[in-house]
């Protein structure tokens, strides 16, 4: 049975080799998807800046 699909958009972006083979083998490293590991490192970026701005 598949999985459901989940509600996404697809992003199309053009980076920094070194920045590209960092984020590779950091997904490698975790096990993960290199979509999963961006989408994990983006998320803990918001959060991280939603709580900075909460002490000003």
């Amino acid at each position: 049975m598949p999985r459901a699909k989940k509600d996404g958009q697809h992003i199309n972006c053009y980076i920094d080799r070194t920045l590209y083979e960092r984020l590779k083998a950091y997904a490698d490293e975790k096990g993960q998807t290199m979509t999963t590991a961006l989408e994990r490192i983006l998320k803990q970026h918001f959060e991280e800046v939603d709580r900075n701005a909460g002490e000003k």
